[in-house]
C-alpha cells in the first residue's frame, strides 16, 4: 500500500509540473523585440525616436518566441465532461464590490528644470529631488550616428562603447574599481541624433562621481587591448544579430527609409568589415570632433542644490574646452512613392516578423500631440485596434503594436509584431485592413478619451526616478522642445479633439505608398502576397551571403 501511495504521489507531482511547463509556455510573451503596445509615446520614453531608435543597438540575440495562444474565446471554452471543482479557499464577498472612487485624484507636478551654463559653454539643467539621497546626472550630446563617416558605419556606436573602458589615467579594471566602490552606475550609449554618459550615485559620493563621470567624458584611453577587446564583443554581437528576425526587420526598414547612403540607414551597430576596420586612431578622432561642451546638455535630477551643483561641475569639468563643430552633410531621404513588400528569407523561424513602415514629421511639429493620440487608437494600447485584431480575433501573434518616433529633423511610423509564420499572409492583410480604416482619420468618443487619458496618466510613470526624469530634461533639448513641455502637456492632450485626430491622420497616415517588410520563412508565400496586390514583392536572404531564395527577382 506504502509503495501505490508513493508511485500515486510521483504521477501527480510530473503531471502537475509539465502542466505548469506548458502554462508557462503559451502564457509568456516572448522577448523579441517586437513590441507589446505601449501606453505612451512621449519624449520621456523615446530618446530622439525613429525606425532606427526603436532598433537602436539590437545586436543580441533574442529568444525565439513560442507559437501565438488561440483566440481568448477558444481558451475560454471548458473541457467537456468538465466536473466542476469546489474551491479549497471560498472567495470573500469585498471582491465582487467595485472599489469606491478616491476622495480626491492625486495631484502630479510635472518637472521644469532650472538652467544654468558652465564657464566652458555646457548648458546645465537641474531638478532638484530631495526625497532620498540619490542623483542621477546625464551628459547629452546632439550628435550620434548621424556622424558617422559612410566609410565607418558604427564608428559611433563604438566610441560609446569605449568611453568606460579606460581613461588616459585609469585603466578599464580600475576605473570599474572606482565605480563599484562609490556604489555608482556610469555607462554610454549613442542613437541616431544623440550620444550620452549616464551616472547615478549617491549624493555622498556626488564629488567623486563627477571626477569619474568627467574622465570619462574628456579622456578616454581607446588603448589598443581594450580596443580589440571590445571589437571582439561587437563582432560577437553582429553574429548574434543574424539570427533575431526583429533586429533583421529594423536594418531593413531602415535601409529603405533613409536610404542605405545615410548613416541611419546603415545596419544597427555597424557591419563586421566596418567594425574590423576602425582603428584605436578612428575612436579617438570621432571622439575629439564631437564629444565637446558646446555640443552638449547635462541634465541632473535628484538630491542636489543647484548652485552647489554648477560649482562642482565648473570645478570637474574645468579642463573641458570647446571647439567649432564640423559641418554635418547628410545625404536626403529616399521618396516613398510605390508600395512594395520586402521579404527577407529566415527558414527555421517559427515567427515571422511583419513591419509596415513610413516617414512623419519632426517633434516640434504642431501635429505631434493630436499624432500621438491617433496612434494609441491604432496600436499604442494592449486594446488598440491593431492588437485586439490579430491577438484577440485571429491568434496570429502575441501582440502587435504601432509607434510614433519623432526626432529633431524628421519622424517615422511603424506598425510592428512577431507572427506565427504559417499565418504571415492572413496578417499581412489585416495590417493592411485596420491600416486603411485608420486612414480616414474616424475614431470613436471611446477611443479618443482611452487614447488622451492613457498619455496624461502615463507621464507620471515616465517620470517616476531620477534617471528617467534627468534623460527627459535631455531629449528636451536635443528635440527642440520647450523646457516646459511637461508642465503644458495634460492640457494640450485634453485639447485633442475628434477633427485634430481626423486632420493629422489623413495628412501623415498614407499606407498606400508605405512599404512592407517582412522577415521569416517567406519564401512559399511569394504568389499569395502577390495575390493582395500591395506591390511588387522581392524576396532575398534575410542574411547576406546566405542561401538564395529561388523565388528572388
Amino acid at each position: 500500500m506504502k509503495r501505490l501511495l508513493i508511485v500515486a504521489f510521483t504521477i501527480a507531482c510530473i503531471g502537475s509540473r509539465q502542466q505548469s511547463k506548458g502554462a508557462a509556455q503559451q502564457g509568456a510573451p516572448p522577448s523579441e523585440q517586437q513590441p507589446a503596445p505601449i501606453a505612451a509615446q512621449g519624449p520621456a520614453a523615446q530618446p530622439d525616436g525613429g525606425v532606427s531608435a526603436q532598433i537602436g543597438k539590437q545586436t543580441g540575440k533574442a529568444p525565439e518566441p513560442a507559437a501565438a495562444p488561440p483566440p481568448a474565446a477558444q481558451m475560454a471554452q471548458p473541457a467537456p465532461n468538465a466536473v466542476a471543482e469546489t474551491p479549497l479557499m471560498p472567495d470573500e464577498p469585498f471582491r465582487a464590490r467595485v472599489p469606491p472612487p478616491l476622495a480626491r485624484q492625486p495631484h502630479f507636478d510635472p518637472p521644469f528644470p532650472v538652467q544654468r551654463k558652465l564657464k566652458n559653454g555646457a548648458r546645465v539643467l537641474i531638478v532638484e529631488n530631495h526625497s532620498l539621497p540619490l542623483v542621477a546626472v546625464s551628459v547629452r550630446f546632439l550628435h550620434g550616428i548621424d556622424a558617422d563617416r559612410r566609410q565607418k558605419p558604427g564608428l559611433a556606436d563604438f566610441v560609446s562603447d569605449m568611453v568606460d573602458e579606460g581613461t588616459k589615467t585609469r585603466s578599464a579594471v580600475n576605473l570599474a574599481e572606482e565605480i563599484e566602490d562609490l556604489a555608482a552606475h556610469l555607462g554610454a550609449g549613442v542613437s541616431l541624433e544623440t550620444a550620452n554618459v549616464g551616472l547615478n550615485c549617491l549624493t555622498e559620493t556626488l564629488p567623486k562621481a563627477l571626477e569619474l563621470l568627467a574622465d570619462v567624458v574628456e579622456n578616454p584611453a581607446f588603448r589598443d587591448e581594450d580596443v580589440e577587446r571590445v571589437r571582439v564583443l561587437k563582432l560577437t554581437a553582429l553574429e548574434q544579430k543574424k539570427a533575431n528576425p526583429g533586429a533583421l526587420a529594423a536594418d531593413e526598414a531602415a535601409r529603405i527609409l533613409y536610404g542605405p547612403g545615410h548613416p541611419w540607414g546603415q545596419p544597427a551597430g555597424g557591419t563586421p568589415q566596418s567594425i574590423g576596420s576602425i582603428t584605436a586612431a578612428d575612436l579617438a578622432a570621432f571622439h575629439a570632433r564631437w564629444w565637446v561642451p558646446n555640443d552638449a546638455v547635462i541634465s541632473v535630477a535628484g538630491d542636489v542644490k543647484a548652485g552647489e551643483l554648477v560649482r562642482l561641475l565648473d570645478e570637474k569639468l574645468a579642463s573641458w574646452k570647446p571647439h567649432p563643430l564640423p559641418r554635418l552633410s547628410l545625404p536626403a531621404f529616399p521618396r516613398l512613392t510605390r508600395r512594395e513588400i520586402v521579404a527577407r528569407e529566415k527558414p527555421g523561424t517559427t515567427q515571422a516578423q511583419v513591419w509596415v513602415v513610413g516617414r512623419l514629421f519632426k517633434a516640434t511639429d504642431p501635429d505631434a500631440i493630436p499624432m500621438r493620440v491617433a496612434n494609441l487608437t491604432l496600436g499604442g494600447l494592449f486594446t488598440s485596434r491593431l492588437n485586439m485584431n490579430l491577438r484577440e480575433t485571429h491568434g496570429y501573434t502575441y501582440g502587435v503594436g504601432s509607434s510614433v518616433s519623432l526626432m529633431r529633423r524628421s519622424g517615422t511610423f511603424a506598425a510592428r509584431g512577431g507572427i506565427v509564420a504559417k499565418n504571415t499572409v492572413e496578417a499581412v492583410a489585416e495590417y493592411e485592413n485596420e491600416l486603411q480604416t485608420f486612414s480616414n482619420g474616424e475614431i470613436s468618443d471611446a477611443e479618443l478619451s482611452a487614447s488622451k487619458e492613457a498619455l496624461v496618466r502615463g507621464l507620471p510613470a515616465a517620470l517616476e526616478t531620477n534617471d528617467a526624469v534627468a534623460s527627459a530634461m535631455g531629449n528636451l533639448v536635443s528635440l527642440g522642445l520647450p523646457l516646459d513641455y511637461y508642465r503644458t502637456f495634460p492640457a494640450r492632450v485634453g485639447k485633442v479633439s475628434h477633427a485634430d485626430v481626423k486632420r493629422v491622420v489623413k495628412k501623415w497616415i498614407t499606407p498606400g505608398r508605405w512599404p512592407v517588410v517582412i522577415v521569416g520563412p517567406v519564401e512559399q508565400s511569394k504568389e499569395a502576397l502577390e495575390r493582395l496586390n500591395l506591390g511588387p514583392v522581392s524576396i532575398a536572404p534575410a542574411v547576406p551571403g546566405g542561401k538564395p531564395s529561388a523565388a528572388a527577382p
